[in-house]
């Protein structure tokens, strides 16, 4: 397959994938930046570029966590361009799908642009959105599967996930995003605060002087040790939901670890001495 081919490959290439390149439904299917997935889906199929899929994947197609029409429109194509392809270009796709998934379930947000999707967006509501709301959901076990795979090949929290997402287990997904470090307010006194992941050891830093809380906090980093946290999540016991991605995955990498530990842990404030699952 060269860049030579003309267009009409993928026209005899698609025709049992709903929504072909070369139907016009794409012409009112917006990604973050307009029209024209369909053109950059082709070209990639065409010819594969990490460049040029970092832009679609994660900017037109997935865009600060904001779904579009045009991503549901190409996510049968991205299941197909996955099958064809091999190491990080696969991983990549299932990165993406992951992160669809994810924000595809996820309630509407009142900043978000009129065209992006969530379940009660009004693209959703169209023929063409319900036919593409359908295929969403077809997709899920393909997303699911492509996660595990990608995650034993290439541990990463990302991956794990898009599991979650697939799954449906959007709160869970949503966290296993985040990675080793974050923060929260606390919901009575809104007091800041900063963790990292010490191994299943959540940290948590009181945030009074964000540059004070950087030197403690980065010694520590250095160090691997919690000698200036303020307190240690206490996790809960593993909901069933929760062991049963776990089992799926397998062996976790320490990140990955350290955030199934302590999904919905109770935390201390800080400040003011409240106690709760962390926000």
């Amino acid at each position: 397959m060269t860049a030579a081919e003309p267009f009409g490959f993928f026209k005899k290439r698609t025709a049992m994938t709903p929504f072909p390149y070369d139907d016009p439904i794409w012409d009112e299917a917006p990604h973050c930046y307009g029209i024209g997935a369909n053109v950059l889906l082709a070209e990639l199929e065409k010819e594969w570029s990490d460049e040029a899929a970092n832009y679609l994947f994660f900017s037109a197609l997935l865009h600060q966590g904001t779904t579009y029409p045009a991503s549901y429109l190409a996510i049968p194509h991205l299941l197909r361009l996955a099958e064809n392809l091999a190491g990080e270009p696969r991983r990549m796709i299932a990165n993406l799908l992951g992160g669809i998934a994810m924000a595809g379930q996820q309630p509407a947000h009142a900043d978000y642009s009129g065209v992006s999707c969530t379940p009660d967006s009004a693209w959703l509501e169209t023929e063409v959105g319900k036919a593409a709301a359908k295929e969403f959901e077809k997709s899920l076990p393909r997303i699911a599967a492509l996660s595990i795979e990608s995650y034993r090949e290439h541990p990463s929290h990302y991956f794990a996930s898009g599991l979650a997402a697939a799954e449906g287990e959007i709160d869970f997904a949503t966290w296993l995003t985040i990675g080793e470090n974050g923060g929260f307010k606390c919901p009575t006194c809104c007091g800041d605060h900063q963790w990292w992941l010490l191994d299943t050891n959540m940290c948590i830093y009181k945030n009074d002087d964000v540059f004070g809380l950087g030197a403690k906090w980065l010694e520590d980093y250095d160090r691997r040790t919690f000698e200036h946290a303020n307190s240690i999540a206490r996790p809960q016991v593993e909901l069933s939901q929760i062991s049963a991605l776990r089992a799926q995955l397998g062996s976790l990498d320490p990140i990955t670890d350290g955030l199934f530990a302590n999904f919905q842990s109770t935390v201390v404030c800080a400040h003011c001495g409240w106690v709760g699952q962390h926000p």
